[in-house]
């Protein structure tokens, strides 16, 4: 019979009181740390002073073997100066370095600061109330669970009276019924901080929110339409839409009309990534033309971002919907939700066709360089040419480029 093969795995260290301390103090050291680099424990009288009471050599050398045993789980490793002729273990200014922090401490008992906060505040709320059934949401339990499973992290280390009351505050906006915007419930709320409750649906209803109250603020768009030229029916009319990322590019091709985008109205929409649903909501999106263009245009707008088929029930073909932006894995996430919302929309291919090309013959900047490493890769958008050309191209170039590289001056038109 064949004997399995060994682990290479090493066996777990029993938990020491030596290495046990040891461990603990440079987890709390850890998290007390805000310099860059590695954290590291030195090994002086003070952090280990087993080791420099030691009075005979078989002493230190079971407390060398205890830190060896926990330096093979690779959790942390020992360093040590040069040997020097007569110099003791402790000469050498030994010093643990930190290197695999949850580990070390799921296998030390070490419950991280701000866990310790949760548990705390956790409890904290359910005594309070007990105390203050009149402040308590209906469902206790289910506000505890949730803050168990999703923290409030804006929160951790404030006093937990602080961070009750003001709890108790957005569970009294929330009861209210007060329509209001989210943001400005949140400041209210949360010591002036504005953000505390983005993406905090579950949350709110929780604590009896009702649908709809709390609103978002609303996308706006930065309209330039093309030139007056008027339809049949004389209404100011464009070609085709053309959605633009970044705002210098849109000012640009705004400025500077070509071809290619003569009779497109260029759209800027400031953030809207991820919350796209709401460009086509009265409530949801606010229309700013930019000058000189006519507030005449605004009734062919308005009657294709707000009224479903409008196009059609002018007597107008249904606009083309285009965009551009950067060629990273944001811009293509930009088109990706998009298109959730106008399903023919796609990537505008004078721009990206330029932009690719660059990246091909060895443009553009690795992703870290450009603070855009934790972008991910969105998969695949819905437009072919996007996921067929473009998407493919970042993946074996490895490389980003930004969609202010575009060129305006050297554009054909053509490949649309």
């Amino acid at each position: 019979m064949d004997t399995p093969a060994s682990s290479s795995i090493p066996a777990l260290p029993s938990p020491h009181p030596f290495v046990l301390h040891l461990a603990r103090l440079l987890l709390a050291k850890a998290e007390r740390s805000t310099a860059q680099g590695p954290v590291r424990l030195p090994l002086d009288r003070k952090a280990a002073t087993e080791l420099h009471d030691a009075v005979d050599a078989d002493q230190i050398q079971l407390l060398r073997m205890q830190l060896d045993d926990l330096c093979a789980t690779g959790w942390v490793a020992l360093l040590l100066e040069a040997p020097r002729a007569f110099a003791s273990f402790s000469d050498r200014k030994p010093r643990l370095e930190l290197c695999d922090f949850d580990a070390l401490a799921a296998w030390a008992g070490y419950t991280p600061q701000a866990q310790r906060w949760r548990q705390q505040w956790r409890a904290h709320l359910a005594g309070h109330w007990a105390a203050h059934p009149q402040e308590a949401p209906v469902d206790p339990v289910a506000v505890l669970d949730h803050l168990a499973r999703s923290p409030l992290l804006a929160l951790e280390g404030l006093p937990l009276e602080e961070a009750t009351r003001s709890l108790s505050t957005l569970t009294a906006l929330c009861r209210s019924g007060q329509t209001i915007a989210l943001r400005e419930a949140s400041a209210r709320a949360f010591q002036g901080r504005s953000k505390v409750l983005d993406h905090r649906e579950e949350l709110l209803r929780l604590l009896g929110s009702m649908s709809g109250q709390f609103t978002e603020a609303p996308i706006q768009l930065l309209l330039a339409p093309p030139s007056a030229d008027t339809n049949d029916c004389g209404v100011i009319a464009f070609k085709d839409v053309l959605f633009i990322e970044n705002l210098v590019t849109f000012e640009h091709m705004a400025d500077a009309r070509a071809p290619a985008w003569m009779g497109s109205l260029l759209v800027y929409a400031a953030g809207f990534r991820g919350s796209a649903r709401r460009l086509r909501s009265r409530a949801g999106c606010r229309l700013y033309l930019r000058a000189p263009a006519s507030a005449a245009s605004l009734p062919a707008i308005e009657s294709w971002l707000f009224e479903p088929l409008g196009d059609e029930r002018n007597g107008l073909p249904v606009a083309p919907v285009y965009f551009f932006g950067d060629l990273d894995h944001a811009g293509m996430q930009i088109l990706a939700s998009l298109r959730e919302v106008f399903p023919q929309a796609s990537a505008w291919r004078p721009g990206y066709v330029q932009l690719a090309s660059l990246l091909a013959t060895g443009a553009g900047h690795r992703p870290e360089l450009a603070a855009k490493a934790q972008q991910t890769d969105p998969g695949r958008t819905g437009c072919a040419y996007a996921d067929d050309g473009l998407l493919p191209l970042l993946r074996s170039q490895g490389r980003f480029i930004d969609q202010e590289a575009f060129d305006l001056n050297n554009v054909d038109g053509l490949g649309r």
